[in-house]
């Protein structure tokens, strides 16, 4: 059970760096900020898969 909690907090912090990305990237238009938005949205995806995994498993 606390490895469920434990992904999902780490899913909540990959949001929270995600908003701020966004937010930033609002001025920042340069690829960089978009690739590293990209990869975090695809970890924040990667995490919601497993945690729905592992919850149907329990």
């Amino acid at each position: 059970m606390s490895l469920i909690k434990d992904l999902s907090k780490e899913k909540k912090q990959i949001e929270v760096q995600i908003k701020k990305l966004s937010k930033t990237r609002l001025n920042d238009r340069t690829s960089d900020s978009w690739l590293s938005l990209r990869e975090l949205k695809k970890r924040k995806l990667a995490l919601k898969d497993k945690i729905a995994t592992l919850t149907n498993l329990h």
